[in-house]
């Protein structure tokens, strides 16, 4: 630590004291020239900004740009600048509807990429940039839609018919604050696929037949308990947090870890050559019985049904609103599991990226296999069936669930159909749907305003 310390002293000697260095510290303050960053095939895209540190300019730091396009790592412009009172500026384009970023990683002494803690204790690469998007209202799901896509998921509905909705439930404790008016449950659901649904539910104790609007919140990518979403609940509804795996909850980080190194290592590839055995069809068919559970209440009054996640969640939320028509409200941020197809439209896929790119678009026959049987959990397709209100996001340097996929899926939504995208230009991964977020915020007040009338 004290070398890397040096190293940093030596290189931002104009900001530092003695102190570390944080990955806080630093603020990359780049944009489009664009307010909205929405450009027009063969419009220019002109980017300019700076890195700052504590606030300053630093002196002799170096950083590598790299402009690049649709999550391909097509480099399209790099070079390797120092940062002074000058704006680093770039300009590009692009010929057809898609997404352009603007990445910009920090150098140590040694011309690598300088890695600092993060607000996990984590050591991370120090990098920030913007993008821009091209024409996004044009952008479609990349891969041809299975023709018996309906009937496929007609007969996993069936199939999940005939398994009673049967649950085991056993009180689970809330802190003090809550405990007085709210009841917690740790869940499990029988379902259909092998795996129940595993989740806390967590409830007014005293609420009255058909008095309550119901929330269910789905996970982003890994391997973890599920949450005791009382914060939800204490605004008046049902709320219930379902873990991706059918796993037991609360139980030790080492647990769950193991699981994560062990048996579910790599999930999210099981069965990708089939559709019958894909990962992502056993998570939704648990998506399905997680509301057909919450629906069983009789509590819940019928009418109001949200679904809310992020990453592999906001995959699991759209799922959840294509496949069950009573979903009133859909909140979905950065989505996962979306247009896995992206591939043989000459980008990058979206997460978790079933197969590379191939410029010359020679697939091998494996996979061609593989995009058509992941083509049945293709929420870029689901998106195409939702009939709830939707709010969608995205950030444009994220390379994880990439843009392009997420308007894949937001541009599949029908026409008619209430939807609102939130875009977050310097954003990656953690783009935050405010929007959505916002609706369902001022929905709880509403809630709370109503309880206390």
């Amino acid at each position: 630590m004290k070398k890397m310390l040096c190293a940093c002293l030596c290189v931002l000697a104009a900001v530092l004291t003695a102190e570390e260095l944080k990955l806080a510290d630093f603020k990359f303050d780049f944009k489009p020239d664009k307010p909205d960053a929405m450009y027009q095939c063969g419009e220019a895209i002109r980017f300019s900004g700076t890195v700052l540190v504590k606030g300053k300019v630093p002196e002799n730091l170096k950083v590598q740009c790299k402009v690049q396009r649709d999550g391909l790592w097509k480099i399209l412009e790099s070079r390797t600048v120092t940062v002074s009172n000058q704006p680093i500026e770039f300009t590009t384009s692009l010929d057809k509807p898609g997404w352009v970023e603007v990445l910009v990683t920090a150098l140590d002494e040694k011309g690598a990429p300088l890695k600092l803690k993060n607000a996990q204790n984590q050591m991370t690469v120090v990098y920030g940039g913007t993008g821009a998007l091209v024409e996004p209202e044009k952008i479609v799901a990349g891969g041809p839609e299975p023709a018996d896509f309906d009937a496929f998921w007609a007969a996993k509905r069936a199939e999940l018919d005939k398994v009673p909705v049967t649950a085991e439930k056993v009180e689970s404790p809330l802190p003090e604050n809550y405990a007085k008016e709210l009841v917690c449950y740790d869940v499990k659901v029988a379902c259909a696929g092998g795996k129940p649904v595993s989740g806390y539910l967590v409830m007014p104790r005293t609420a009255a037949p058909k008095s309550l609007p119901a929330l269910v919140t789905f996970h982003g990518a890994g391997v973890r308990s599920a949450n005791k979403p009382a914060w939800h609940a204490g605004f008046g509804m049902i709320a219930m947090d379902v873990n991706a795996h059918g796993i037991e909850n609360g139980k030790d980080a080492q647990f769950y870890m193991d699981l994560s190194a062990g048996e579910l290592r790599n999930y999210r590839y099981f069965g990708k050559d089939d559709r019958e055995k894909g990962y992502f069809v056993g998570m939704f068919l648990r998506v399905m019985r997680a509301l057909d559970y919450v629906k069983s209440l009789p509590e819940w009054d019928g009418k109001t049904l949200i679904v809310m996640g992020g990453s592999q969640g906001g995959g699991q939320s759209l799922a959840a609103a294509a496949l069950d028509p009573q979903v009133t409200h859909c909140i979905a941020a950065v989505p996962a599991i979306c247009d896995h197809g992206g591939v043989l439209a000459g980008r990058a896929a979206g997460w978790p990226r079933f197969c590379n790119e191939h410029p010359d678009g020679n697939f091998s026959d494996a996979e061609k296999t593989v995009l058509r049987e992941t083509a049945y959990v293709d929420c870029a397709f689901m998106a195409r069936r939702i009939k709830a209100d939707c709010w969608l996001c995205t950030g444009l340097i994220d390379n994880t669930c990439i843009p392009n996929s997420v308007f894949a899926a937001y541009n599949g939504i029908p026409a008619g159909t209430k939807k609102e995208m939130s875009i977050t230009p310097n954003a990656g991964h953690n783009a935050p749907n405010f929007k959505g977020h916002a609706w369902l915020n001022q929905y709880e007040e509403s809630l709370k305003s109503s309880a206390s009338k």
